[in-house]
């Protein structure tokens, strides 16, 4: 999606160095600009001027629930597909530099969250700024192993499950003692979500209501440039059979591709963490269904609130959609915005 070719109104943020969670969430979110008037004035939506009911709306889409419904029309907590505050999400992927933010950003907007990872130290030093909140769980899980994600019963209990694993796209230290791309993404993806799977079959009722993954940009297009190339070590073509795993798996999904990733935290051992790359004030969104756009890069900050954004938008549910974000001031954490971004993609 995208309004014009110029911002309805400049919001300039600080760059983001490596920091404490809570110091990015405070940068991101502080002096809100208000730029919704104008954006929907230039924009005009039926769906932002005519909301109908999530029923009438709804239709089936590939054994999942579809409808272009915003979360102002479905704050309920028995609206099909959205995930209501205060519920339990768990993330995998956590200590990650999309997953760090995808936590804060979720216990920001007031969801608890079960935030998996295999190094229970790592994860308490990357979270120390929430320890104390009580909405907040740490368990200790490897995805590569399907019977220890049954057994800690990873998925009990969850709303919704954020996947935010991936490795680097050329051999580094991160693919050593088994953490290449075909491990990180598609056997532990495989196995998550199988194991969502089943536990939509153990209960009365489907509790997870979404399963948002992120992936990336060229998964489709890996015998073009330059994803020919950023394929040679199988990344996107591992990301791919996750993505077609979670797909026909009949647990509501969304996908994220995103670019080439900036903005901090930096944990990866690639070029970008090398050259401290940062979106800087370049948090405007453009978002296409499919994989055919091609972004310069992709901040890891829009990334997160697309994902908070994403559990309470009905429209994103069942798609996949690549990511870029540049220069201009982008929809942060504004629901209103999200559902309209979410609503007019194409």
């Amino acid at each position: 999606w995208r309004c014009g070719d110029r911002p309805p109104q400049a919001l300039f943020l600080p760059t983001v160095e490596p920091c404490s969670l809570r110091a990015i969430l405070h940068d991101t979110m502080a002096s809100p600009v208000s730029v919704a008037p104008r954006v929907f004035a230039a924009c005009p939506s039926p769906q932002l001027r005519n909301r109908r009911s999530l029923k009438t709306r709804c239709a089936r889409r590939g054994g999942v629930r579809a409808s272009g419904a915003s979360s102002s029309d479905a704050d309920g907590d028995g609206a099909a597909g959205i995930v209501p505050l205060g519920s339990l999400v768990l993330v995998v992927g956590a200590t990650g530099g999309v997953g760090q933010l995808a936590v804060a950003k979720l216990l920001e907007a007031g969801y608890s969250v079960r935030a998996a990872a295999r190094n229970e130290a790592r994860a308490k030093e990357v979270f120390g700024d929430f320890r104390n909140d009580g909405r907040l769980e740490i368990v200790t899980c490897d995805l590569r192993d399907k019977s220890a994600i049954e057994s800690s019963r990873l998925t009990t209990n969850v709303a919704a499950v954020v996947c935010a694993l991936g490795t680097t796209a050329f051999p580094s230290a991160r693919w050593k003692d088994g953490n290449g791309p075909e491990a990180t993404d598609f056997v532990s993806v495989k196995n998550l979500v199988e194991c969502t799977a089943a536990s939509q079959k153990d209960g009365d009722e489907k509790t997870i209501k979404r399963f948002v993954l992120i992936s990336s940009v060229g998964v489709d297009r890996t015998d073009k440039m330059p994803f020919l190339l950023l394929n040679l070590g199988g990344v996107l073509r591992f990301k791919k059979k996750g993505e077609d795993v979670l797909k026909w798996s009949n647990v509501p999904y969304t996908i994220l591709r995103p670019g080439r990733l900036t903005d901090g935290p930096y944990t990866s051992y690639d070029i970008n963490t090398l050259l401290k790359a940062t979106s800087d004030t370049k948090r405007s969104v453009t978002i296409q269904k499919g994989d055919e756009l091609l972004p310069q890069e992709t901040s890891r900050i829009v990334v997160a609130d697309a994902v908070v954004a994403s559990l309470r938008n009905t429209d994103a549910i069942g798609n996949a959609y690549v990511l870029a974000t540049e220069q201009g001031a982008g929809p942060g954490n504004d629901q209103e915005k999200w559902d309209f971004i979410f609503g007019n993609a194409r």
